[in-house]
């Protein structure tokens, strides 16, 4: 009966924290504008809701886009966007609608990463921490409110890791005699292995840092064949065996297939120092040396107090093992979004060094242990996690001139209201969606794509050929801009004072008479 009741507690519990989590990313869903490469994701999943085909949409003159520059990236993670186009097809594009796969699947990596813990522990106390720890994360909210792949690739990492987990390591106990056979001769567990397939599959249609499982794999198997070693054993065993695997499919790859392998591979360089990933991957704890501390002491429990020496080394690896990939091997700007897939194993490792403390103090003082074991999580969770940034006055839930993305919604929701019908516009055409059905000729400059910036030339011969117009452009833009056509701008158009385009935007026009914005 204890047990039963015990079994609806935790329950209880997951559920309140479960529906926690999902208030933290329903609340306000589309109160900020889409930044960045949510247009490119609201522009090709529009698209194909409407044709059925991986395409750009252009909602300025609602078909689809005839000059697709992004034509290359409309299909990339197609299996998380054909999920938002398939919303679209019903409910209007707004922001909210289209971030709702996101928030579904931050929902699911609730849940997940508490049968993840539980399995990797052993203990409930653990999952519930870890599911409380990535319910009020501000990495996990801020993705799982963002129309981009990340939510999804959090959760189908994180499943196909821990199916590869099983496949290797849980010993298959079941009557198929084959499968047995299997196991006693390999020590491998097939009844995993087309799961694992599956969600390695997903995952790398997901994105293609699933990669990184092979580097994983690799630390770990090291490990592995290095405590055989020390503790004199025979070491040709499957990790033996698959370190081998992969170096003859390198060495394979480097004379057979080496176009392709480079594909893969060039995004890797060595001697990089990318260490402000170090802050990015602990930047959900007030403290990151109290993050590291609980850290420590997780790895500590789960491979000497619990014995779950292979349970903990594959946790430490996939944290670790990643983030030293990231900071000296990845060859890719330092961004939060590659960095937040690896960000559950970590918190399983800090949940389980919460719970470590805990039980130590517990079983260390003479009266009250239950209090005392009870008080440390509830301080730790109260001390730990960043709460502040929910009091902030930019984040997720609220967009102001000093955020670091313009409000794009207000800005030209004004230049609509406020444009005649013989403006051009300069912008970047990838954010048409907030001048949708306004068929205004448009100059389109910039973009990572762009082989030059917008010259000083190009600016002239535009206003000259065109009466009237508009100039729009945020600070990240000035990259694709040449420095003497915004000095121009700035010293021969009309700047554009409203409290609907402030912010770090800057917004001109020219051949207009100068009235009251």
């Amino acid at each position: 009966m204890n047990k039963i009741i015990k079994k609806i507690n935790v329950s209880m519990l997951l559920i309140i924290i479960v529906l926690l989590g999902a208030f933290l990313r329903f609340y306000k869903l589309g109160e900020t504008s889409f930044n960045s490469d949510e247009f490119l994701d609201i522009n090709s999943s529009f698209a194909y809701a409407q044709t059925g085909v991986w395409q750009n949409w252009d909602f300025n003159f609602e078909k689809v886009n005839s000059d697709n520059i992004f034509e290359a990236r409309d299909e990339r993670a197609w299996i998380y966007k054909g999920q938002v186009a398939q919303l679209l097809k019903v409910f209007p594009p707004t922001e909210s609608v289209a971030r709702t796969v996101s928030v579904f699947w931050g929902i699911i990596s609730i849940i997940l990463i508490f049968f993840v813990a539980k399995y990797f522990s052993k203990k409930n106390e653990v999952a519930l921490i870890s599911a409380f720890l990535f319910a009020i994360s501000v990495s996990g909210i801020i993705f799982d409110r963002t129309l981009r792949m990340y939510a999804m690739f959090f959760a189908v990492f994180l499943a196909f890791s821990w199916f590869l987990f099983k496949f290797l390591e849980e010993e298959y106990k079941g009557k198929n005699k084959f499968i047995k056979y299997f196991w006693d001769k390999a020590e491998l567990n097939l009844v995993y292995f087309i799961p694992m397939v599956v969600m390695g599959i997903v995952s790398l249609l997901t994105h293609q840092l699933t990669a990184n499982i092979l580097f994983i794999f690799l630390f770990y198997a090291i490990i592995q064949v290095g405590l055989k070693i020390k503790n004199k054993k025979s070491y040709f065993d499957k990790y033996f065996f698959g370190l081998l695997v992969m170096l003859v499919g390198y060495v394979s790859g480097l004379i057979f297939m080496p176009e392709r392998l480079n594909k893969y591979s060039k995004e890797l360089d060595f001697f990089k120092d990318h260490f402000s990933y170090l802050g990015k991957v602990f930047s959900d704890y007030n403290n990151a040396i109290l993050a590291v501390i609980f850290l420590a002491l997780g790895i500590y429990y789960l491979c000497k107090k619990q014995k779950l020496q292979k349970e903990s080394a594959w946790l430490a690896t996939s944290f670790l093992g990643t983030l030293f990939l990231a900071i000296f091997i990845w060859d890719r700007n330092a961004g939060d979004q590659y960095i937040f897939f690896i960000q559950s194993f970590g918190i399983i490792l800090i949940a389980s060094g919460i719970y470590y403390a805990a039980i130590y103090l517990k079983e260390n003082m003479a009266a009250n242990k239950d209090k005392v074991f009870l008080s440390v999580i509830i301080l730790a969770l109260v001390l730990l996690p960043n709460y502040g940034y929910f009091i902030q006055n930019e984040n997720t839930y609220h967009q102001t001139s000093q955020s670091d993305n313009p409000d794009f919604r207000k800005i030209f929701s004004y230049f609509k209201k406020a444009r005649e019908p013989q403006d051009v516009l300069i912008s970047r055409k990838v954010r048409n969606y907030y001048w949708g059905g306004e068929k205004v000729k448009l100059f389109d400059f910039g973009g990572e794509l762009a082989e030059e910036k917008l010259s000083l030339d190009q600016l002239k011969k535009i206003t000259t050929e065109n009466p009237s117009g508009w100039f729009i452009y945020t600070d990240n833009d000035e990259s694709y801009i040449a420095n003497d056509a915004i000095t121009y701008a700035e010293k021969n158009f009309e700047k554009v004072s409203n409290v609907k385009v402030r912010g770090k935007v800057s917004v001109y026009r020219w051949g207009h008479i100068n009235n009251e914005n």
